[in-house]
């Protein structure tokens, strides 16, 4: 598909996001589920793209969120959403971390079949404080929370651009990162206004 000129740009960026959203599964049903995800969103809207992810089987077993229960909560998956997949490092609080990840508390998968599921009983409808705000927040809560913040929006067009064309000035990816955020998360859009740029 990579040599196919139709489908190169979306196998392309299928391939980007595969290394951005990290993960390892040893079943294949599983691993090909994802990758299947990762295609069908790869030239669409970030945001759909991080809720897709974020509640993928291979992803949910792979960062625990299977035993983020909410008299155990596991942090591994709220930590690396944050970290790895949106804000970057620095960008968010420990105690983000901790309420984010009661946010997630329930969020599983039936092995059985790999679709995703919400336990009730397991879940943390407790009140949290995320970022500064407070609620009974979900999972989906947190998420959208995040994507109303610009630097998702900086940290992951700097990734794209550095994936294409290396080290670019900041000022330039302020400005494809700002047109970014305008746009609802449009990939494509994104791409399009960075293959269109001189510098390019």
């Amino acid at each position: 598909r990579l040599t196919d000129p139709d489908s190169v740009i979306r196998e392309k960026m299928t391939f980007f996001w595969h290394d951005h959203f990290a993960c390892r599964s040893r079943n294949p049903l599983l691993a090909q589920q994802q990758i299947n995800t990762l295609r069908t969103h790869a030239l669409g809207k970030f945001s759909d793209l991080l809720m897709a992810v974020s509640k993928d089987p291979a992803m949910l077993q792979f960062l625990n969120n299977q035993q983020n229960k909410k008299d155990s909560p596991n942090e591994n998956f709220a930590r690396e959403v944050m970290e790895l997949f949106t804000l970057g490092r620095g960008n968010y609080s420990e105690d983000d971390i901790k309420n984010a990840a009661r946010a997630f508390t329930g969020w599983a998968f039936n092995p059985l079949n790999g679709q995703f599921l919400v336990r009730p009983r397991q879940h943390d409808a407790g009140l949290k404080t995320f970022r500064g705000k407070s609620g009974n927040f979900t999972g989906d809560d947190i998420i959208s929370m995040i994507l109303e913040d610009r630097q998702t929006a900086t940290f992951i067009t700097g990734k794209i651009v550095r994936f294409f064309a290396g080290e670019v000035d900041s000022q330039t990816i302020q400005s494809l990162s700002a047109a970014f955020y305008k746009s609802g998360y449009d990939i494509q859009k994104l791409l399009n206004e960075m293959y269109s740029c001189d510098w390019f």
